[in-house]
């Protein structure tokens, strides 16, 4: 039986408009955390459309407020965040029984796709799409009115993609893949990204999520989001300041997100605007050179409990590959002002399988986690493989096989694990297939359509795969970007 759905939305839904299923291919509870989600239904609903939003849950597909059939509606969106989301995409057409290719359907549904997929490589569904949304939501405000426009006046199937074809950020599959560029915007003033929708059951409960910076002024050579969003912005505090007092009426939880949240210029003065207000802040990462006590300790004044560390190398050799630009002592200093401020607990996160990857380089790793717990604070140890991701630079780079993975994670767990330090390694199989979908071919979507058995059609390739760089037609530079600048939809 389904569980009943709680939870508050922060902005009215349109009355009229055309009818569309926004689709987010993962359970209920990352869907209420995805800002992406909360930003497309608000651009959606701003521009003409009239939303349903359905997740993907324990393989079917439901509706959040439990009362439609997908199948009713003829327009479909999917916010794709996530490399393994795709296969929940086919698994959602294969139990409608709805055809997955788009020649097959000629418009019936007519499919969408936007999201963070679609950024950098959207092959692994292009001949699912109708329609692939390439950059910021908010920039897209111009050919989501005109598309709106066009299922008002009831055009066909084919004269809606030839007219969409004509946008920079819009890719048309069967008309052809064309140079495409990133919709964005300049002023965090316009963002979407915060939470319009708080439930209990939400993936941290029930806290309002705010992006008060995107992009990274940092380029760390593993890190696809820094690549993608290319110039850092930061939304004013004043705006900050502003969307969180009217959230604090629905919510006593805030959580500040951005690629590095202590390069926000103003943090301080916002953390001390924060105090007496929330009941508990959180932040999704703070730079580990950033780290000062005075930081640390407003954030435990504001209920925050537990640190994230991201070292990503245990040596320097493999920090410097990373691009991390950290030294030993900078994280040996992290870690004293940890202490300092009275936290008792810190996540250290890492990387491994790199090229040139040592056994040195994995004992480095193994002996920062034994440097924290020495001083008395409780380590807990998050591992992922290495993921060359497009446009990083990596991209190049044939993945660690299954095999040499394997090896390093049960020899890192065995000795992290006799030291008492806990661990928790990323799936290497799932892993492994992320790379293929993040570096897919647009073949790929069609064979994975017919493929009853997509994971383990995956694994079967994994050996031979290798990237082509099938994604360069996507031109992620911020200069030839489109700036649609998007008057912000007013929460309530």
């Amino acid at each position: 039986m389904q569980e009943r759905i709680t939870e508050v939305l922060l902005t009215k839904k349109s009355r009229g408009g055309i009818p569309i299923a926004l689709i987010f291919p993962n359970d209920y509870a990352s869907a209420v955390a995805n800002l992406g989600f909360n930003a497309t239904f608000r651009a959606l609903e701003g521009y003409g459309f009239s939303c349903e939003r359905f997740f993907f849950s324990n393989g079917e597909v439901r509706s959040i407020e439990g009362n439609r059939n997908l199948r009713d509606f003829k327009i479909w969106a999917f916010s794709v965040s996530f490399e393994l989301d795709v296969l929940n995409i086919f698994e959602i057409f294969s139990g409608l029984r709805v055809e997955a290719l788009s020649r097959d359907r000629k418009g019936d549904p007519f499919v969408i796709f936007g999201g963070a997929l679609t950024f950098f490589n959207p092959n692994s569904f292009w001949y699912v799409a109708d329609l692939i949304f390439h950059g910021e939501i908010e920039g897209s405000g111009s050919a989501l009115e005109s598309l709106s426009h066009f299922f008002e006046e009831k055009l066909s199937w084919t004269e809606i993609l030839n007219k969409m074809n004509e946008f920079e950020n819009v890719s048309v599959p069967l008309i052809g893949q064309k140079n495409v560029k990133l919709s964005k915007i300049r002023d965090l003033s316009n963002s979407l990204a915060s939470s319009i929708m708080l439930s209990d059951q939400g993936a941290f409960g029930k806290t309002y999520l705010i992006e008060i910076e995107r992009g990274c002024i940092h380029r760390c050579a593993f890190c696809v989001a820094s690549k993608i969003y290319n110039i850092v912005r930061f939304m004013p505090i004043d705006e900050v300041e502003k969307r969180i007092s009217y959230a604090l009426k629905y919510a006593d939880k805030v959580g500040l997100i951005g690629a590095s949240v202590s390069d926000y210029p103003k943090l301080m003065d916002l953390l001390f605007w924060l105090k007496g207000k929330v009941k508990y802040l959180s932040v999704s990462s703070l730079r580990v050179n950033a780290i000062t006590v005075e930081l640390l300790k407003a954030l435990v004044s504001l209920g925050d409990r537990e640190i994230t560390l991201a070292p990503e190398g245990g040596t320097q050799r493999m920090r410097d590959t990373l691009k991390k630009e950290l030294t030993i002592d900078d994280i040996s200093k992290a870690v004293k002002n940890v202490k300092s401020a009275g936290l008792k607990r810190v996540k250290l996160y890492f990387i491994y399988g790199l090229s040139g990857e040592k056994q040195e380089d994995l004992d480095g790793i193994i002996d920062m986690a034994r440097m924290v717990k020495d001083y008395g604070i409780i380590p807990y140890v998050s591992l992922n493989p290495l993921i060359p991701k497009p446009f990083t630079d990596f991209e190049n780079f044939k993945m660690l096989s299954s095999k040499d993975l394997k090896e390093r994670e049960r020899y890192l767990k065995s000795s992290l694990g006799k030291y008492g330090i806990k661990s928790k390694f990323e799936s290497v199989r799932l892993s492994r297939i992320q790379w293929i979908i993040s570096t897919a071919n647009k073949e790929l979507s069609e064979i994975l359509s017919k493929n009853e058995h997509k994971i383990g059609f995956l694994q079967s390739i994994e050996k031979s795969w290798g990237g082509n760089l099938s994604w360069r037609y996507i031109d992620i530079s911020w200069k030839d970007s489109i700036f649609d600048e998007l008057k912000i939809l007013k929460e309530g």
